[in-house]
């Protein structure tokens, strides 16, 4: 996320944290977190942050960052019943194409999360697919096309290559009602990058342009998004 072609994405995540999160110091517990990078700039702001990943690079990696970072998995985190303010989950869900490991996530992102506190989950867009294949120059092309249309079928693409295998793709309605049905009220789904996205993220000098669009369509185009960002609150 921390390249120009992926600033329309970081700067959309960092504004829409800004929006729904509570006050520093609130206590986050970043699951999924990777390298460290967003937990870096919630401690920087003033955040109690702990970051879990279930790969030891990762967590290495966000340590030497400085941030409070322990190997663990989205689906049964080492942490103890509400603890926290705000759970991020910015990368597990679309990592999990099997339907009981996401339910499994986000049930443990509540268990964790006090009453009144916030989860924000991030989701690929199965809808955006088709903006990410026409920025690539891929439409015509038959061998994506049937690789689109299963992604847009199904979330996923069953066969294919080791990204294939690892990914799911959201569209709004099934990401809301999975927050839904973890115990999560007053669900919000927006696109983060909105629909010129994936041609700023092959040509940085459209961020600026893509930036103000993305605003403007988050929810009346949410799907043009190449990332769903949602939020919800326990009760």
């Amino acid at each position: 996320m921390s390249l120009d072609r992926n600033q329309v994405e970081w700067l959309r995540t960092c504004e829409l944290l800004t929006r729904w999160l509570p006050s520093p110091p609130a206590t986050v517990i970043d699951v999924g977190g990777g390298p460290g990078r967003q937990a870096r700039h919630l401690l920087d702001h003033g955040y109690d942050v702990t970051l879990y990943d279930l790969v030891p690079k990762h967590v290495d990696q966000a340590a030497a960052r400085g941030v409070p970072a322990l190997v663990g998995d989205a689906r049964r985190l080492p942490v103890g019943d509400v603890t926290a303010d705000v759970v991020l989950l910015l990368g597990p869900l679309y990592h999990l194409p099997d339907a009981t490991d996401r339910a499994s996530a986000l049930t443990e992102a509540v268990r964790v999360l006090r009453p009144g506190g916030v989860a924000v989950v991030a989701a690929l867009s199965r809808w955006g697919r088709v903006l990410v294949r026409a920025a690539a120059g891929h439409l015509g092309d038959p061998a994506w096309h049937e690789h689109t249309m299963a992604t847009m079928r199904d979330g996923r693409v069953v066969g294919g290559d080791a990204w294939d295998d690892a990914a799911y793709l959201h569209d709004v309605r099934e990401l809301e009602t999975e927050l839904q049905a973890a115990g999560l009220r007053q669900v919000q789904v927006v696109g983060v990058e909105g629909p010129v996205g994936a041609w700023a993220r092959r040509d940085p000098a459209l961020n600026g342009d893509a930036l103000e669009i993305a605003r403007v369509a988050e929810t009346a185009m949410a799907e043009a998004s190449i990332h769903l960002l949602a939020c919800g609150t326990k009760t």
